[in-house]
């Protein structure tokens, strides 16, 4: 046991406390004898005890329980598992029953494999999975440290091949020494295997249109083989050959011809049958091709766009045109194009994941995009809130007051147990969609079912949509499927209602459990005006049955493999059935403000049989309008890149004249490159630095000059990723991002000048597989300036893992604080009661007065003791004069006298003669001699 004191200044408070008592005690107050005594004592007693809780006195008891967590290693280059489970069982049970233990594993991340306990006594395997491709020692070590509590005497051990790549596990352990526990590293020896690696490719950043760009490759291999190479360009593979390879570093190099211009990926990868590790068999590039403009037309109909492509064939422009279902997949592939054209597709056969990818082109990277009408197109196409809506200078809900015909809708919802998850969620945003597009005088009913129908809304007028939408939120998925019973009781609902328009929508992804005949009842119900669109979700719906059923009710069938187009597939729905969206009355389009088409317009303008209705952005230009004020032409600027919506079609079945017209060509030329990237491109040297998933970049401006930076950073995925460029010196940038994944990330920057951008630059930055799988030796280096940083040693077994030998004391601090507080208020309150009653102190008093009759005997005794003293020196003074007269003594004759005959004094006895006494005794005979 020891003590510690927190504030000792305030112990030389008990100086002034000594010295108040000792006045207070010299004090003539009219508390005489035993109460003063006491009350002395008592605040001597309280004063100290107050002193010494201010102080901050505390009881250190010695902590004897020890606490040992083993921290594993247990990324890619670590494969001895089975030789750490078995060390760390055996340390385990060497362990005293009131030790604790915990495991933590380490890859990218650390977890718990097990919580520190007395009650871990083995465990059989290692159950939690970490992100293999990193090994962050550090983060192991911080976990494993914040499982100590103030109770045990705490030591990590971490056991590993010491090649850390994210963090700094030296600071770590240095931080675990400074809390008083140590950190020991038992090392293990990376495991090596038969590798064929690809350790460089290299890509030409800037090539030629027609040049034959050289792709070359250093791979690495730890034995001789044969292995495949393949390279992908934009994902098409352009080189596949078999090579030889030599054991060590050889070098590879193929030539290709690029033939088309724009932003192109690169992806190398070598196959091998001896191969072990496939994680470092694939290596990206990037390179651009400045050419000739190009744009992407992407047609809802074969030759739907025939008529703009022949007016782009008249100009330097390379056109490609594919149906929707051809829409590539990778952000890579939408950057070579300057345009993206949409002539009449319906959004249900372009996926989510397009969609983002288009608006990321759109928005970051300046691609120009422009969508025309016809009746799979804007509204009635199903682009209601899709990130193609946001793109467009248009929004697809009608915001003006127009005459609606009444609608009954009714959607009949699969909520099966085959439904959960993303599909669910999905159908409850398709029919929160139609919601939103219904106003709230038309008609709703949302019925959901499995084994039995749950009538979600009951079918009405939609007085409160919020309500509404709260209660299609709530759908939840499971049971069985049984379609007919609740389209039937649609049905049911729907007939007697007045209503111009009925329609109902049934999307299930399973098959019914009853094989009731439904053409009877569907042709009943058409013949009421009820017609009905069903929509199939994957594979195992009943794709014959829903297809038949769409056809007796005179709707539409959509087979969904995506998930992702049911929103758009609803969205659709609601808006053909409505009808409001295509306004079908010849006109002549009226000039708003031409800008530079104006001069197109000057004359006569052809006349136009449809479009679709759309409402205009507030921040859009306005070039053509309907008669009815709805935009025919309009463009913007969203973000980056520059867009136009064209409402009307490409054919000339809606557009009435416009294709034969003289201007149409020049027209469209000047539409399609007016939404090319206009601006001036700035080169910008890029550099950069990774640390194991951490990517440093550094820009430098061309001549250093200084301006402000805007950059987005963004996955081949079209994910953007978490980047701030930040300016460090004049002309220099930095910025840091972390790479979850390998491979090509696209980097734009533009430069901004009064909030306007004045220039762009597009560039890309490959990330490389992790350094986990570039096998290197035992760090024995950073191993030892771990443990020396926390205080430990470098084992060679976990023998002493629970052992207290080389453990910094630590002690439990007991706080007795208010304990003194409380005996301090106790003693005072006997204070008040000693000062305030009388007490009989009589034993004190018996005690005072003995102590008094001492104290005065042993006073007179000393003066009694002073006074003979000072008699013998007063004789012995005496006599030493006498004899220095040197006179002899005068001698006479006394007579004999018989003397009487007297009884001798007593001899007082030795036994009862005090040595005062004896003293006086001697004294006395001395005197009589001397006379």
């Amino acid at each position: 046991m020891a003590l510690q004191v927190d504030n000792p200044l305030w112990l030389l408070g008990l100086i002034s406390m000594i010295f108040v008592l000792y006045l207070y005690g010299r004090s003539h107050t009219s508390l005489a004898g035993g109460r003063k005594v006491i009350l002395v004592i008592l605040r001597a007693l309280i004063f100290t005890f107050m002193i010494i809780a201010l102080a901050g006195v505390q009881i250190l008891w010695p902590i004897q329980k020890i606490a040992t967590s083993f921290v594993v290693d247990s990324s890619y280059s670590m494969a001895e598992g089975d030789t750490v489970l078995e060390q760390v069982n055996k340390a385990i049970q060497d362990k005293a029953p009131e030790d604790k233990t915990a495991i933590v594993s380490v890859g990218k991340e650390a977890v718990i494999e097990t919580p520190l306990s007395d009650k871990v006594n083995t465990i059989d395997s290692f159950q939690t999975t970490v992100n293999p491709s990193y090994t962050n020692l550090a983060s192991g070590l911080q976990l494993a440290g914040s499982q100590f509590s103030e109770d045990v005497r705490g030591r990590v051990v971490l056991m590993t091949d010491g090649n850390e790549n994210i963090g700094d596990a030296i600071r770590q352990a240095s931080y675990l020494r400074g809390q008083d526990y140590i950190v020991d590293v038992l090392p293990f020896s990376p495991a090596y295997k038969e590798d064929v690696a690809i350790s460089a490719f290299d890509v030409p950043e800037n090539i030629y249109l027609g040049e034959q760009a050289t792709l070359s490759m250093t791979v690495d291999s730890s034995l001789d083989t044969t292995s495949q190479v393949r390279i992908m360009m934009n994902g098409e593979n352009i080189v596949d050959e078999n090579v030889e390879l030599q054991e060590g570093s050889n070098q590879l190099a193929f030539n290709h011809l690029i033939t088309t211009d724009g932003f192109h990926t690169f992806r190398a990868e070598i196959v091998s049958e001896a191969d072990q590790v496939i994680e470092n068999n694939q290596l990206a590039g990037f390179a651009e091709t400045q050419g000739v403009p190009n744009v992407l037309i992407v047609e809802g109909k074969n030759d739907n766009a025939a008529n703009l492509e022949s007016s782009l064939d008249a100009s330097a422009i390379q056109v490609e045109t594919i149906q929707p279902e051809l829409l590539p997949g990778q952000l890579s592939n939408y950057l070579k194009y300057d345009s993206i054209i949409l002539s009449n597709v319906a959004a249900h056969r372009v996926t989510g994941q397009q969609m983002e990818l288009i608006e990321r082109a759109v928005h970051d990277f300046g691609v120009g995009f422009i969508m025309t009408g016809g009746d799979q197109s804007f509204g009635v196409g199903g682009y209601f809130k899709t990130p193609i809506e946001k793109v467009l200078p248009v929004d697809m809900e009608l915001k003006g007051e127009k005459e609606l015909p009444s609608l009954g809708l009714s959607i009949v919802l699969d909520k099966s147990g085959s439904m959960a998850g993303n599909k669910i969620a999905l159908a409850r945003e398709a029919a929160a969609r139609s919601v939103e597009l219904l106003r709230e005088k038309d008609t709703l009913g949302v019925t959901a079912f499995d084994g039995q129908p749950w009538e979600v809304v009951e079918l009405g007028p939609i007085n409160d949509k919020e309500d509404v939408l709260t209660k299609i939120r709530s759908i939840t998925a499971s049971g069985g499927t049984d379609i007919f019973t609740p389209l039937s009781q649609s049905y049911s609902q729907m007939e007697p209602l007045d209503l111009k328009r009925k329609h109902v929508i049934l999307l299930t992804d399973g098959q019914s459990a009853t094989t009731i005949n439904y053409r009877e009842m569907i042709e009943e119900s058409l013949n009421e005006g009820i017609t009905l669109s069903t929509v199939a979700i994957g594979t195992e719906a009943d794709r014959m049955l829903l297809e038949e059923m769409a056809q007796l009710g005179g709707g539409r069938f959509y087979e969904v493999l995506d998930n992702s187009s049911i929103p758009t597939i609803l969205s659709r729905e609601t808006s053909l059935v409505t009808q409001t969206y295509i306004e079908d009355d010849p006109f002549y389009p009226a000039l708003v403000n031409g800008y530079e088409w104006g001069s197109y317009f000057e004359n006569a303008v052809p006349q136009m049989n449809a479009y679709i209705a759309t409402t205009q952005k507030g921040r859009a230009q306005q070039i053509l309008t309907s008669e009815k004020e709805d935009p025919i032409l309009s463009r913007w600027q969203y973000g980056l890149g520059k867009t136009v919506a064209w409402t009307s079609d490409l054919t000339g079945e809606w557009a009435g004249g416009w294709p034969k017209w003289e201007n149409w060509s020049p027209l469209w030329n000047d539409i399609v490159t007016w939404t090319f990237p206009q601006y001036q491109k700035e080169s910008y040297q890029i550099t950069e630095e990774i640390e194991g998933n951490q990517v440093t970049l550094n820009v430098a401006a061309p001549d250093n000059h200084t301006a402000h930076l805007d950059a987005k950073l963004v996955e081949s995925t079209g994910e953007e990723v978490a980047f701030d460029l930040q300016p460090k010196a004049p002309g220099e940038y930095q910025g840091k991002f972390e790479a979850n994944e390998t491979g090509v990330y696209f980097l734009q920057i533009t430069e901004e000048e009064d909030g306007e951008v004045v220039s762009s630059f597009k560039t890309g930055v490959v990330v490389p597989y992790s350094e986990e799988y570039t096998f290197r030796p035992l760090n024995q280096q950073l191993i030892e300036e771990i443990a020396s940083a926390g205080g430990g040693n470098v084992l060679e077994n976990l023998d002493g893992a629970f052992s207290s030998e080389g453990l910094p004391p630590r002690y439990d601090q007991q706080d007795i604080f208010y304990l003194l507080l409380s005996l301090a208020l106790l003693l005072f309150l006997f204070d008040v009661a000693v000062r305030r009653f009388r007490f009989n102190f009589a034993f004190i008093n018996k005690v005072n007065t003995r102590l008094d009759d001492k104290r005065s005997r042993a006073k007179e005794m000393t003066e009694k003791r002073s006074q003979q003293l000072s008699q013998i020196k007063q004789a012995s003074s005496k006599k030493a004069a006498s004899s220095t007269k040197q006179v002899p003594p005068k001698i006479t004759k006394a007579p004999i006298v018989k003397p009487k005959q007297t009884k001798p004094p007593e001899k007082p006895s030795a036994k009862s003669e005090s040595r005062e006494e004896r003293m006086a005794r001697l004294l006395d005979a001395k005197k009589k001699r001397s006379k």
